[in-house]
């Protein structure tokens, strides 16, 4: 029973370097293969001021209506590499990254189901009383973003499973802009 759980499982494993896989190999139009992007905006904080913005509220309106929703912002502290166990051949080599407490910049993310790559226009509001006051409204044009990170499509070379996506930035003086 032992050795037909570890063929099974040896199986499963090996299926995701073929074709379509982790790997990228054989992906349509060439490009890498992964999961269908989400479709929404990430927002980015500049770390002057990502402890003063812990949360935004998003309104996003287009052709098919609006979206609203609060995006909780997340304070990245800086990345330090973990040493290899006790042991290894090269004392000083790293074997991992580990998220370090401390200021960075803030990071979120809001899924808008709806959104198209038509633009659109983003009202960014903070909560009454938040401890930086943010109103700010623009106009975004969404782009598509390929499966597994790859380029952005274009009428050569088009990706299937493609999701709009758009960015937004808010800056150390607590303007907003599309960063991407």
């Amino acid at each position: 029973m032992r050795k037909l759980l570890t063929v099974l499982l040896l199986g499963a494993l090996s299926g995701c370097a073929g074709p379509g896989g982790a790997s990228g190999a054989g992906a349509p139009d060439g490009l890498a293969g992964g999961p269908a992007p989400l479709r929404g905006f990430g927002v980015d904080v500049d770390q002057a001021v990502a402890p003063r913005v812990p949360l935004v509220h998003l309104r996003v309106c287009g052709d098919w209506g609006c979206h609203e929703q609060d995006v909780p912002l997340l304070i990245s502290g800086p990345v330090s590499a973990m040493p290899c166990p006790t042991g290894t051949d090269a004392p000083d080599t790293a074997c991992g990254a580990v998220q370090l407490p401390g200021p960075g910049p803030g990071h979120g993310y809001a899924p808008v189901p709806q959104l198209t790559a038509d633009p659109v226009t983003v009202t960014v509001t903070t909560p009454p009383g938040a401890p930086l006051a943010i109103t700010a409204e623009l106009q975004v044009r969404p782009s598509i973003v390929c499966p597994g990170g790859g380029a952005r499509p274009t009428a050569a070379a088009p990706c299937t499973g493609g999701a709009p996506q758009a960015g937004l930035r808010i800056g150390a003086d607590g303007t907003v802009s599309q960063s991407r």
